[in-house]
C-alpha cells in the first residue's frame, strides 16, 4: 500500500510541475475571451509590438527580438516601425555575430525605405562590417561590402575610407592595375580626405607592381611608376611614405638604367652606333649614380674610341 501512495504522489508531483511549466505560455485576454500564448501572440498596434521587441533587444535576448520584430514586419508592413524593425533585426543578426546576414538585412532596408531616416548610420554599419571580413583576410567579400555602401551612400561619413579600402582589397589580390584606379579616386572625388598620401602611396605602388612585370624592351610601365612616385614626393614631402618611396624610386632607376643599357646593347650589336650611343649617353647623364652608368661610360669610350 505505500508503495502505490509514493507512485501515487509522484505522478501528481509530476504533473503539476508540467502543467505549471504548459500553462505559463498562456495568460488569459480580456479582449478576446480566451488563453492566449504570447509567443505566438501579434500585438494590434505596431508602436505596442515595435516595443514589445524593443524589450527583448534591450535585454540583449537577440533571438527571441527577431522573432518579435519580424511580426512588425508581417501584420504592420507600412507602418513608420517597418524600417525600424527591419534595421533592428539586422542589428541583432550583427550581435549575433552574423554578419553578412546583418549586411543583406541593412541593405533591404535601403533598398525597401530608401528615405528612412538611419540611411547614414546603415551605411557606417555595413562598412564595419566590411572591415571584419578584411580582418579575416576575405577581401573579395570584404570589396563588394565596400562597394554596396559607397553605392548606397557616396559622400557619407565613411565613404572615403570605404573607397581607399576597396583599392586596400584589390591590392591584396594582387590586382595590381584595378587597384591602382580605386586609389585614384580617393583625389578626384574626395580632396580634403585624410586618406589622400595613404591612396596616393598606394597608387603608387600599383604602378611599381606592375612595372615588375615589364618585358626586356618595354620600359613605358616603368616610366609610369617613376612619374607617380616622383609625384608623390613633390606633393606629399613631409608624409611617412617618404623613406619607402625613396626606396622605390631607386629601385627603378637602376632598373630603367639596366634597360636603357640593353637596349643601347641591342642597336650596338646591331651596328647602329648612333642610336646605341644615345642610349648609352642617357644611361650615363640620368642614372649616374647606379653600377649601370659607370658600364655605359666605359661603353661611350670604346665606340667613340673606334
Amino acid at each position: 500500500m505505500n508503495k502505490i501512495i509514493k507512485i501515487t504522489l509522484l505522478l501528481i508531483a509530476a504533473f503539476l510541475l508540467i502543467s505549471k511549466n504548459c500553462f505559463a505560455y498562456w495568460v488569459w485576454s480580456p479582449d478576446t475571451g480566451k488563453w492566449i500564448n504570447p509567443v505566438y501572440r501579434t500585438f494590434d498596434d505596431p508602436k505596442e509590438q515595435f516595443d514589445w521587441a524593443k524589450g527583448y533587444f534591450d535585454g540583449k535576448d537577440y533571438k527571441k527580438a527577431i522573432f518579435e520584430f519580424r511580426k512588425v514586419l508581417k501584420k504592420f508592413p507600412q507602418s513608420k516601425f517597418a524600417p525600424e524593425a527591419k534595421y533592428y533585426i539586422a542589428f541583432c543578426q550583427e550581435k549575433m555575430k552574423k554578419y553578412y546576414p546583418a549586411f543583406t538585412t541593412y541593405q533591404s532596408v535601403i533598398e525597401l525605405y530608401p528615405f528612412n531616416e538611419r540611411l547614414d548610420e546603415i551605411v557606417e554599419r555595413q562598412y564595419l562590417i566590411g572591415e571584419i571580413y578584411f580582418k579575416k583576410k576575405n577581401y573579395e567579400l570584404a570589396k563588394r561590402i565596400f562597394e554596396k555602401a559607397l553605392q548606397n551612400a557616396p559622400y557619407s561619413k565613411v565613404s572615403d575610407v570605404a573607397q581607399y579600402n576597396i583599392g586596400l582589397c584589390l591590392l591584396r589580390m594582387r590586382r595590381f592595375s584595378d587597384a591602382h584606379d580605386e586609389f585614384e579616386n580617393i583625389p578626384e572625388n574626395y580632396s580634403f580626405s585624410p586618406y589622400l598620401d595613404d591612396a596616393s602611396f598606394n597608387a603608387a605602388l600599383c604602378s611599381f607592381k606592375i612595372s615588375s612585370i615589364v618585358h626586356d624592351y618595354d620600359i613605358g610601365l616603368i616610366d609610369k611608376a617613376v612619374d607617380d612616385l616622383e609625384y608623390f614626393l613633390r606633393r606629399f614631402q613631409t608624409s611617412q611614405y617618404v623613406p619607402q618611396v625613396e626606396s622605390l624610386l631607386n629601385k627603378l632607376y637602376y632598373k630603367k638604367a639596366e634597360k636603357l643599357f640593353k637596349v643601347a646593347q641591342f642597336y650596338e650589336k646591331r651596328k647602329k652606333k648612333f642610336a646605341a650611343l644615345k642610349y648609352y649617353e642617357e644611361v650615363m647623364y640620368s642614372y649616374e649614380k647606379t653600377y649601370w652608368a659607370q658600364r655605359a661610360t666605359k661603353k661611350l669610350k670604346q665606340l667613340r674610341d673606334e
